[in-house]
């Protein structure tokens, strides 16, 4: 009896918990034992493992969503549980007292507590990860095909499919990384180890960066590259209905299940799910997020779950997951889906760390990633790889033996650099195709070296012939790297090109993604330019890069052609010097290649001087020349992203029309585009200036005012300002042929971005205005209608 009595006494019990009806695990699922004594929720897997000091007499799992179920375990440890799904909700509690949704009280109190509960408010700490990436697709038709005999083309196709899918998954990767934080905002990742499914030396591996960066501490949580109003943002109560789904008592502490989405009615980027909220610092101990307009064309949930860890018993995320579904895309009648889950492990909350141990590069490879052994992967694997996932590394391996896919990786590495590799060469693929007004249709062929030949030199050129302007371009270049870490590097550059009359210039300039600078297609008229210069650049601080540059021009500007006669010519020597600052800018350094780090908002500033220097190198002119430019965006959690733009130059001495500021125009009446560069409205050499000044400003709503089923673009307000003067009269033009800005130059405008869109690009239309001193005569030249593209690359 003695026996009996102490077996039946169990202290400590496991298990997993599904849905009854799918056999999905479900994670999150609460668990209380006697009657609150102690309590824990299932992980990502739907597992769980439960201990307490006195005999569990019974368990409680509850999830909203399915009917709540009571166990009583005998001497079985191991207990599996299938909860059943439920169409019925709890609806919203008042309180007669007070008139009050309780849930609201528990949300304010989060709210209040988020800055004690911000990983922010910790000095510093480190952690490592072990994550895993899957790619694999689920039927979407729940197809009956009972006569296989009948089965149409399509129907075979289907049933390969179902075939692959229940040996293997599409893709599969892991990865191990250790990540370190110091205040205020210093970050840094390293991936020991990488494996990905059919590559035998992969050049990148995978990162927790959506799910470790989401926080719904923060006002706008960043969501896969959009920013949605947290439910934890101050005056969240008026924006979000709050349902206070279940209470647990869990020892001396009270787990919160309160459920959330946007008020009908309400019209902001929002989200939906639940928040698992617990009294012990009034902090999140589980969450659960989707986005919740149905405009959306990608389907994304994210789940967290946080632990209380170390001496300060600070709340910390310890497991992650996302998934991603594009309904847009099938794949023989499955949906094809993304899965990613992160178990962080390691913590230390008071790590020694210093500020030189952080660079620009916040994200790295080590170089023997891809050559861990199986022991270190399984050594931070929360479980054994399953037979389905073990049989995906094993086919897909073959295979990508067999097709030789790392040599086709390479070469979508060089892609990304806008090249193609050929042995030690690479084609320059932005040589090969360009349109202007100027030049018409420019076909041309630029090559480089590449890492075959040498990682420390390159050596290069180009040609290219306008179809319009019957011209032929070419050039080429050398440079060399003199110190890895400075990204220190010595340029040598001569091309005969053409240039853009009174143009801006800035070193460090960024790249503006697949479509490039769309206001250089619409300049009508350029300067044939030949050009001869030798730059050194690199990175002086953590944030500063500096370059100095000596060049000679000889510049020919068509604009001041005459007919029949030849192009005047404005011979250059200048020296410049150029800095950019970007405090808190972040690289990754993925797929052999640099890549900045997305949705940073912090100011980027440049500064740049130029001396013309008259009497050396057969320069004619002697003058002084500043520019300035300073960028900065802002988001708030009502009027969405403010971009802000100021620029300033002044050119003082002897200075031609080649060297002084255009309007930095961008409307030309053949082309209804949108460049997002310069005045809409402004033809590009309808101003000149020796000295300017210009604010451009846009306000992105995102779908605020917009968002129905059917029509749901991103309203984006524009308003840009210009001044500027000629104080230095222009020898080559008559005073009666060019303006100053003098009076101001106003112009304001409103874009419906993405009318048409899917889940990587859109279309949409833009009405731009032109008044104040400068506005035209005829009321309706002053209005400028331009179609707007947006890309996600």
């Amino acid at each position: 009896m003695i026996s009996g009595t102490s077996l039946a006494q169990l202290r400590q019990v496991e298990g997993t918990v599904r849905d009854a009806a799918t056999g999905e695990r479900l994670p999150f699922v609460s668990i209380t034992v006697n009657e609150g004594e102690t309590g824990t929720t299932t992980n990502l897997e739907g597992e769980y493992r439960l201990r307490h000091e006195q005999p569990i007499r019974n368990l409680r799992f509850s999830y909203v969503g399915y009917l709540p179920q009571v166990v009583y375990p005998d001497s079985v440890a191991s207990i599996n549980v299938q909860l059943q799904p439920t169409s019925a909700q709890l609806q919203e509690v008042v309180v007669l007292g007070t008139g009050e949704n309780p849930a609201h009280r528990i949300i304010r109190l989060a709210t209040q507590h988020r800055e004690q509960n911000r990983l922010q408010s910790l000095n510093s700490y480190t952690y490592r990860t072990y994550n895993k990436f899957i790619l694999t697709a689920t039927d979407v038709a729940e197809l009956e095909l009972r006569d296989t005999l009948a089965l149409s083309k399509r129907d075979s196709t289907y049933l390969k499919m179902r075939s692959l899918l229940q040996n293997q998954h599409l893709f599969l990767l892991e990865s191990i990384t250790d990540y370190a934080f110091l205040q205020p905002n210093f970050t840094k990742e390293t991936i020991l180890a990488t494996r990905v499914s059919g590559l035998q030396q992969p050049s990148f591996g995978v990162v927790a960066a959506e799910a470790r960066d989401f926080s719904v501490y923060d006002d706008l949580p960043v969501f896969f590259g959009k920013r949605y109003l947290s439910p934890l943002s101050p005056g969240s109560t008026r924006k979000y209905k709050f349902v206070l789904q279940e209470t647990l008592e869990q020892g001396q502490d009270t787990v919160f299940v309160i459920s959330f989405r946007p008020e009908q009615g309400k019209n902001f980027e929002g989200l939906e799910g639940l928040l698992y909220i617990n009294s012990a610092g009034w902090a999140v101990q589980n969450v659960i997020a989707a986005s919740a307009g149905d405009d959306d064309k990608r389907n994304i949930k994210l789940q967290q779950q946080y632990e209380r860890v170390g001496p300060q018993q600070k709340w910390f995320p310890t497991e992650l997951d996302v998934e991603l579904t594009v309904p847009q895309i099938s794949l023989s009648g499955h949906q094809p889906y993304a899965r990613m889950r992160t178990y962080i492990t390691n913590i230390n909350l008071s790590p020694t760390l210093k500020r030189s141990e952080f660079g620009v590069v916040a994200l790295k490879q080590e170089p023997n990633a891809n050559r861990q052994p199986e022991s270190f992967f399984q050594t931070y694997r929360p479980d054994s790889l399953s037979e389905l996932e073990q049989r995906t590394y094993t086919r897909l391996d073959s295979v990508g033996r067999a097709q030789k896919l790392d040599r086709t990786i390479r070469t979508m590495e060089y892609l990304l650099n806008k090249q193609i590799p050929i042995g030690p060469l690479s084609l320059d693929l932005n040589r090969v195709l360009k349109f202007s007004d100027f030049e018409g249709l420019r076909l041309g062929l630029g090559a480089h070296t590449n890492e075959r030949l040498s990682e420390r030199f390159k050596i290069g050129g180009y040609w290219g012939y306008g179809f319009k302007d019957d011209e032929a371009k070419y050039g080429a270049d050398a440079s060399v790297i003199l110190s890895q870490p400075m990204a220190l590097q010595l340029k040598a550059v001569y091309y005969e090109d053409v240039l853009e009359t009174g143009g801006h210039r800035l070193a460090f300039e960024e790249e503006r993604g697949l479509l490039g600078n769309l206001r250089r297609a619409v300049l009508p008229e350029m300067d044939y330019t030949t050009h001869k210069s030798v730059a050194l650049r690199g990175r002086v601080q953590r944030y500063l890069q500096a370059q100095v540059q000596l060049r000679q021009e000889e510049r020919r500007p068509t604009l001041l052609g005459q007919e029949n006669t030849a192009l005047p010519e404005f011979d250059l020597t200048e020296a410049v010097i150029s800095f950019r600052y970007a405090p808190g800018e972040k690289y990754m350094q993925q797929f052999n290649r640099l890549m900045a780090m997305p949705q940073q908002e912090h100011p980027v500033l440049w500064l740049q001087y130029t001396r013309g220097i008259e009497g050396f190198l057969d320069g004619d002119y002697g003058y002084n020349k500043y520019e300035t430019r300073l960028q900065q965006l802002f988001r708030h959690r009502t009027f969405g992203e403010s971009s802000f733009i100021l620029a300033a130059g002044l050119v003082a001495g002897n200075a031609p029309l080649v060297t002084r500021f255009n309007g930095y125009g961008s409307y030309n009446p053949e082309y209804k585009v949108y460049t997002g560069a310069g005045f809409e409205t402004m033809q590009p050499y309808e101003f000149f200036s020796d000295r300017y000044a210009a604010l451009f400003f846009s306000q992105n709503f995102g779908k605020r005012l917009f968002n129905t089923r059917f029509f749901a673009p991103d309203l984006v307000a524009v308003t840009n300002i210009g001044i500027g003067s000629m104080d230095e009269s222009l020898q080559e033009l008559p005073e009666n042929s060019y303006t100053s800005m003098r009076k101001g130059f106003f112009e304001s405008g409103l874009l419906l971005n993405n009318i048409i869109s899917s889940p990587f690009s859109g279309i949409g239309v833009g009405a731009f205005y032109r008044y104040g001193p400068y506005a035209l005569e005829r009321e309706k030249d002053n209005l400028r209608i331009k179609l707007t593209a947006t890309l996600l690359f």
